[in-house]
């Protein structure tokens, strides 16, 4: 994609700008359309040159109109101070393959936008330098503002238009904003590190047109006003007929953007990271289930081998008998399940002291290992089975453990975390973090502001406990996973219209781990909350249910961290998956999977307004994958709607007119 093309798209990204700010484009026009009715009524009648106007009542009317076009240029300047001028957007679509009718569009629109912004900033340098300029210099580039010329400014933003609405469809195909869509709505990695979502996008493109519709507009009609004061006719129509088709051109454009922003999808999710980093990108649920190995002499109270592997089911550790291979690794201080029998003699490569592993790898005798055989550090240690009075073979089986909670990360917090809505904040941003060794879902908040708008704040502190502590309760204020109760849901919640994300928590239902979101009505043109109807969202569907809970199955998974290609959302709404150990052939069963990415997710630095979350799962066949958040963008689409500005009427008599305070 060539620089034009990428400098339109770094335009798409300024427009973020238009969510932190109070005015967005919408209430812009029409504020500027009431400036530009009050200017037309301050001019009065038109001027005779011919008929001998002093120079001063020409340099008086002038110097009203720029002074009010001055006003205009910082009403616009004002969202624009504002804008991160950030490359990310370009930089996502630029390296992105996409058809050439796409990228024909974006070369097209890079440098329609690029000569109206230029222009833009031709005029707000006349009105700074008034003082200094020729009225040729004015006269000319009004001119220029209202020819007929195609290359002149109304034919700009006719081409605009035309790219955004095609005038014959059939001819012209589809418009840009859904040729963007489509790009956009396949999985895209980089929005995700962009922390976009596609109705965003397209949401921000939209605001990025209107304002040039602004801008040109604003630029037509103050030039018709100079025309006419420099004598060079009424222009009372043709200003009508401008304001007109303004109205028209923005009223199908705000259709355009309805019909997209109403198909493009509002979720959101973190990817793949560069590189996985434990504390950093992602944590582990550890020794809920793991690989372990056990004599059967040890689990048993009679020390005795008349059993085989496959008879403990459920068992514990006993004893250490005659200190064997037992005493050299941490042994099982809870629950010991599903043993079985591979082959009597191995060579065990011990995992470091301080890891939650207990093996790296093991070889057994007839050539089966489990995990991935290599360099051993600690050097590999050789287990036997053994003949009991050569009668009884007392066998080293393949269990998984379940270690006691003292020994394993695997509890969940049950307590709430609500934004401040009593002070009208909501939340902006999604994490699931660990603390201790308690795993918590932790917001951002900001706070609301009207049609929209979000100040952004910081990451609400988390509700920090152990579940040692005193007063602290199972089943209320925290969760531990067990053999038993080791599900979590998969689900993606949204708000009813009119109400926006104000919390989220983890609950039990039955044996699962059951994530729900708080939603609060508002409204939307006021930017205030209303608490007291504030409510909590959830999709109580059971297995047990007339339509059940599909279960998500993990086929053989490996540690995730391990994958060679990034790991995709492959959960559905209404599903479950149970917190598992990893596959046996691939890592011994040593990991508790699926990880937990504890990426940040905060949608535009905590600027943009949020309405649903969720928990999915990313992953793949043969990959534990990740537990994550998602999150919902609002649906902005309702209140997309063009406001023509109001119509004026030509003045019978000059009023007197009142000079505003000059700023140069």
């Amino acid at each position: 994609m060539t620089v034009r093309a990428c400098t339109f798209l770094l335009l798409i990204a300024f427009a973020h700008a238009f969510i932190d700010e109070a005015v967005d484009v919408i209430k812009l026009g029409k504020e500027i359309g009431e400036e530009v009715l009050n200017s037309w009524d301050l001019l009065g009648k038109p001027l005779n040159i011919s008929g001998g106007v002093d120079l001063p009542v020409i340099k008086r009317r002038e110097r009203i109109v720029l002074a009010k076009l001055d006003r205009i240029s910082r009403m616009i300047e004002r969202l624009e101070l504002g804008i991160e001028k950030n490359s990310a957007v370009a930089m996502l679509l630029a390296k992105t393959g996409r058809g050439a009718r796409l990228e024909l569009r974006l070369h097209e629109m890079a440098d329609l936008l690029s000569r109206v912004a230029s222009a833009d900033r031709q005029m707000r340098e006349y009105v700074r330098l008034q003082k200094e300029l020729e009225r040729t210099t004015l006269e000319d580039f009004a001119q220029w503002c209202v020819s007929h010329d195609p290359g002149a400014l109304p034919g700009l933003l006719e081409r605009v238009h035309a790219l955004i609405a095609p005038p014959h469809k059939h001819l012209l195909g589809r418009g840009i904003l859904n040729l963007v869509l489509d790009d956009l709505q396949e999985e895209h990695p980089d929005l995700c590190e962009l922390q976009l979502s596609p109705h965003q996008l397209i949401y921000d493109m939209y605001n990025t047109i209107s304002l040039t519709e602004i801008k040109g507009y604003a630029m037509m009609q103050f030039s018709w006003m100079l025309l006419r004061i420099y004598g060079k006719g009424n222009f009372t129509q043709e200003a009508s007929l401008t304001r007109q088709r303004y109205g028209e051109r923005t009223s199908r454009t705000a259709a355009a953007a309805r019909a997209a922003l109403a198909m493009a999808r509002r979720d959101l999710y973190r990817c793949d990271p560069p590189q996985h980093k434990l504390g950093e990108t992602y944590e582990e649920v550890t020794r809920l289930l793991q690989g372990y190995i056990e004599n059967e002499v040890d689990m048993n109270s009679d020390n005795t081998c008349r059993e085989n592997c496959a008879y403990y089911t459920l068992a514990e550790h006993h004893t250490c008998f005659k200190e064997q291979f037992c005493a050299q690794q941490a042994v099982c201080k809870g629950r010991i399940i599903d043993c079985n029998y591979i082959d009597s003699d191995m060579w065990v490569c011990r995992a470091g002291k301080n890891s939650n592993r207990r093996y790296e790898w093991i070889e057994y005798e007839n050539g089966r290992t489990l995990g991935k055989p290599g360099s051993c550090p600690r050097g590999t240690t050789k287990v036997d089975s053994w003949w009991k009075w050569n009668l009884l073979h007392c066998s080293y089986c393949m269990c998984l453990c379940e270690d006691d909670i003292g020994s394993s990360e695997r509890t969940f917090s049950l307590r709430e975390a609500n934004a401040d809505f009593d002070n009208n904040k909501v939340v902006t941003g999604l994490r699931l973090v660990k603390h201790g060794r308690v795993f918590h879902l932790q917001i951002s908040e900001g706070t609301l502001g009207e049609r929209g708008s979000i100040t952004p704040g910081s990451w609400v502190p988390l509700q920090k406990f152990d579940i040692t502590d005193s007063g602290i309760r199972d089943g209320i204020d925290y969760h531990t996973m067990s053999y038993e109760k080791r599900a979590i849901d998969l689900d993606e919640l949204d708000s009813p219209t009119g109400y926006i994300l104000t919390g989220v928590r983890f609950r039990m239902i039955g044996a699962h781990l059951h994530f729900e979101i708080r939603s609060t009505p508002f409204n939307y043109t006021t930017g205030r909350l209303s608490p007291a109807r504030s409510q909590w969202i959830s999709n109580d569907n059971t297995e047990g249910a007339e339509v059940p809970r599909s279960r998500l199955e993990l086929f053989r998974p490996d540690i995730p961290t391990r994958s060679a290609t990034p790991l995709p959302v492959d959960s559905k709404h209404d599903q479950y998956l149970e917190f598992t150990h990893s596959d046996f052939e691939a890592d011994a069963a040593q990991s508790t999977v699926p990880f937990v990415d504890i990426q940040p997710l905060e949608p535009m630095k905590g600027s943009a307004l949020i309405s649903g979350a969720g928990i999915i799962h990313r992953g793949t066949r043969g990959s534990g994958g990740f537990i994550a958040a998602k999150l919902f963008t609002y649906n902005y689409s309702r209140h997309i709607k063009a406001e023509s500005p109001p119509a004026f009427v030509e003045a019978d008599v000059e009023k007197d007119l009142v000079l505003p305070v000059s700023n140069f």
